[in-house]
């Protein structure tokens, strides 16, 4: 009885083992899915800003015939 006790606490070991090294790798997943995230969301803010900026420097639209004339 002792050494299929000492057996099954063996192996509960190692699940705790596997499960903490997937904890810490989808942790450091999340960290750098978040950095992404947070870059990205930069980026389209300085698109939008330089969208904005465009269309206020363009005016409006002169009284041109369309290309297909």
């Amino acid at each position: 009885m002792t050494q299929e006790l000492e057996s099954r606490v063996v192996d509960l070991e190692i699940q705790i083992t596997h499960q903490a090294n997937t904890i810490d790798d989808l942790s450091q997943m999340v960290s750098r899915q978040w950095e992404m995230i947070d870059r990205l969301s930069r980026q389209v803010t300085l698109l939008q800003d330089t969208l904005v900026e465009l269309e206020e420097n363009i005016g409006p639209p002169g009284n041109e015939k369309p290309p297909h004339y």
